[in-house]
């Protein structure tokens, strides 16, 4: 997929070129068994806010520019070579995919139970509610975390807990 990134007033600022599978090709119970994107509950999400403002807590957001691109996938996947990008010895050979890549329709879950494993390992409990909401205490002060699919809001007790992590996730 090639796309134009423009600036404000239409001028062409970078060319941006992604990998994409054609997920739409795939079929259920075949190519794949379930598929889930990380929402947030509504509820869970106002009950953060409402939480935070009471408390004086900065909220922090971050946005994962390569999220699908980074969940393992357990079941084979195969994509032809890209056009333009044909082995002149091996041209009708396939791709075996390792990772996950966009437009496959398991990228979302395989990223999301890449990063609850990530954070329960270090320390987070989910919650009963909404597992989507974790969080981590450090003593009397605590950390929360709400995941929104390739989104993260986070806010702490302590300011310099949001500032830590980031440093986490990388």
């Amino acid at each position: 997929m090639f796309r134009n990134k423009l600036d404000k007033i239409g001028k062409i600022v970078r060319n941006k070129a992604r990998l994409v599978a054609k997920g739409y090709s795939q079929q259920e119970g075949i190519d794949y068994t379930k598929t889930f994107a990380p929402v947030a509950r509504l509820e869970a999400i106002h009950i953060l806010l409402s939480f935070s403002t009471h408390h004086g807590m900065m909220l922090y957001q971050m946005d994962i520019k390569s999220t699908f691109l980074n969940g393992l996938i357990k079941e084979e996947v195969y994509v032809k070579q890209p056009h333009g990008f044909e082995s002149y010895i091996y041209p009708y050979h396939v791709f075996k995919l390792n990772k996950a890549l966009y437009g496959l329709k398991q990228a979302p879950r395989a990223w999301y139970e890449k990063l609850i494993s990530f954070l329960t390992e270090n320390g987070f409990i989910r919650g009963k509610v909404d597992t989507n909401l974790l969080h981590k205490d450090y003593g009397s002060q605590f950390l929360i975390v709400q995941i929104y699919v390739d989104d993260i809001i986070f806010s702490a007790t302590n300011d310099s807990l949001c500032k830590d992590f980031p440093s986490l996730c990388r």
